[in-house]
C-alpha cells in the first residue's frame, strides 16, 4: 500500500510521516519545491509539488491508495486569497484528482476551529459549526462544506478529522513561543486561567489519522481528535514553567476586554498592512472555554490518547531546550 502525506514537513505531517516509516512503510511526501527535508530520501519518496498545481497533484497521486491531507495555510492573519487557494481550492483539486486516480481513502485534516474558537462549554462532532472573523477559520469551514458536497454528490472516499490544539516537539507556532515567554517571565494569562484547552499531543493526533485511514467504516465520517483529559490554561502553562524551572505565570488580563483589544489590533493591521501583535484567535486559543468529547473516535476508530499533558509538556520542553537557538542562548 502506498500512502501520500501532504504537508509532510509540518508539525503533524512530519510526525505522521515518521510514524509510517516506523511501521515499515515508505510513504510518499508531497513537499513544496523550496522546503528542506527532515528525513532521508531512502526512508521517504519525495514528490515536489504544490496543492495549487493540478499537474503536480496528478503525479503525486499516481498509484496511491491512501492520502493524509495535512497541508494547510495556517495562522489567523494573512491575505484571504492565500487561504482560499490552499485550504479550499487546493483541497478541491486534490479530491477531484484523488477520485479520478482511484484512491481508496483521503483523510482530510480540518480543525476544531470549525466549531468556533470559544465553544463556551462542551462540544462534539454534531455541535453547530461557526465561522470566526479570521481567514484560517473561515477557510477551514469552507473546506469541510466542500468535502460534504463531494461526499454526497460524488461519493468521494473522505474521512474528516478535527484535531484540537496540536502541540509537541517541533511546534514552533505556539509551544516554542509560549515556552520562551514563560522562560523570560513575560507570559500573560487571559482570564482567570480556569478555562479548558482542547490539547492533543502530536503523536496521538498522528495515530488518530492512521486509525481514520484504516477503518472501513470511517468513509464519509467526521471525528474529533483531542485528549479529553481536562486541562486548564493555568495547569498547562504551570506545567511548562515547572519543566523549565521557573515560576508559573501569574499576570492576567481580563478575557473579554482583551478580545476587544484584539479586534481593534486586527482592524489596525488591516489598515496598515502589518500583522497585529494580538489577535482574537490567539486570545481565544488560550482564554476560551473549549472542551471536546471524543467518544465517537474512541468507539469507531479505537482512538485512545496515550500522552497526558505532563508527559507531553516534558517531551516538548526537552525539545525546546535542545534546539540550536536555545543552546546558543
Amino acid at each position: 500500500m502506498t500512502s501520500l502525506v501532504t504537508g509532510a514537513t509540518g508539525l503533524l505531517g512530519s510526525h505522521l510521516t515518521s510514524l509510517l516509516v516506523e511501521r515499515g512503510e515508505r510513504p510518499r511526501a508531497l513537499v513544496m519545491p523550496s522546503e528542506p527535508l527532515p528525513w532521508s530520501r531512502g526512508e521517504v519518496e519525495v514528490c515536489r509539488g504544490d496543492l495549487r498545481d493540478r499537474s503536480s497533484l496528478e503525479r503525486a497521486l499516481t498509484g496511491v491508495d491512501l492520502v493524509f491531507h495535512c497541508a494547510a495555510r495556517t495562522g489567523p492573519t494573512g491575505p484571504p486569497a492565500e487561504y482560499l487557494a490552499t485550504n479550499v481550492l487546493g483541497l478541491q483539486t486534490l479530491l477531484e484528482v484523488a477520485v479520478l486516480a482511484g484512491v481508496r481513502r483521503v483523510v482530510h485534516v480540518s480543525s476544531v476551529t470549525v466549531h468556533g474558537n470559544d465553544v463556551g462549554g462542551i462540544a462534539n462532532e454534531d455541535s453547530p459549526l461557526r465561522g470566526e472573523p479570521n481567514p484560517y477559520s473561515r477557510s477551514k469551514l469552507a473546506g469541510e462544506r466542500l468535502v460534504a458536497t463531494l461526499v454526497r454528490e460524488r461519493a468521494a472516499p473522505v474521512t474528516v478529522v478535527r484535531p484540537g490544539w496540536i502541540y509537541g516537539p517541533g511546534d514552533l507556532a505556539s509551544f516554542a513561543r509560549f515556552a520562551s515567554l514563560i522562560q523570560q517571565r513575560r507570559m500573560v494569562m487571559f482570564g482567570a486561567g480556569h478555562n479548558h484547552l482542547p490539547l492533543v499531543y502530536v503523536g496521538d493526533a498522528a495515530q488518530g489519522l492512521l486509525l481514520a485511514g484504516e477503518s472501513k467504516e470511517a468513509a464519509g465520517r467526521t471525528y474529533l481528535l483531542v485528549n479529553d483529559e481536562p486541562v486548564t490554561q493555568l495547569e498547562f502553562l504551570s506545567a511548562i514553567a515547572a519543566e523549565l524551572g521557573v515560576p508559573a505565570p501569574r499576570r492576567r488580563l481580563p478575557y473579554r476586554l482583551t478580545l476587544m483589544v484584539g479586534a481593534a489590533a486586527e482592524a489596525a493591521g488591516r489598515l496598515t498592512g502589518k500583522a497585529p501583535p494580538l489577535t482574537r484567535y490567539g486570545i481565544q486559543l488560550l482564554g476560551g472555554e473549549n472542551r471536546f468529547l471524543v467518544a465517537r473516535a474512541r468507539q469507531e476508530l479505537g482512538f485512545s490518547p496515550q500522552v497526558g499533558v505532563r508527559e507531553g509538556v516534558h517531551r516538548s520542553v526537552e525539545w525546546f531546550l535542545g534546539r540550536p537557538e536555545s543552546v546558543a542562548a
